[in-house]
């Protein structure tokens, strides 16, 4: 397979990556704020109800609830996605970088070739 051939699928991964990209880190960042909303309200819950409460405590029953934990859980897995995915690209921006230069590289060799061959005529 040609270096121009091997370049162009990088690109097109890189691409297609880079327009997945915006979902992945959407969902991310979504289910970070959903995370932190239910469990400020579960804090608040537990505040305010009958027994009194110090927040330490609030927040130890909040953690400890499995909605909350679930929403947890949630907001870690795609952060690592969204973890991975930026890794994803940047390897294939490294891909990219490394293919351009291998093209040049050929061309430059095609060009000398052409050179010498034209100038031994």
């Amino acid at each position: 397979m040609s270096a121009i051939h091997q370049l162009g699928q990088v690109s097109r991964a890189y691409a297609l990556a880079a327009q997945e990209y915006e979902a992945i880190a959407v969902a991310a960042a979504e289910a970070e704020a959903t995370h932190k909303a239910e469990r400020a309200k579960a804090i608040l819950r537990a505040k305010a109800g009958e027994e009194r409460v110090s927040h330490a405590e609030a927040e130890t029953r909040a953690e400890a609830d499995d909605r909350i934990a679930a929403l947890y859980r949630d907001r870690l897995v795609k952060a690592a996605q969204s973890d991975a995915h930026r890794a994803r690209l940047a390897q294939l921006r490294e891909q990219t970088a490394v293919g351009r230069s291998v093209v040049t590289s050929e061309r430059a060799g095609d060009q000398f070739h052409a050179d010498r061959l034209g100038g031994a005529a």
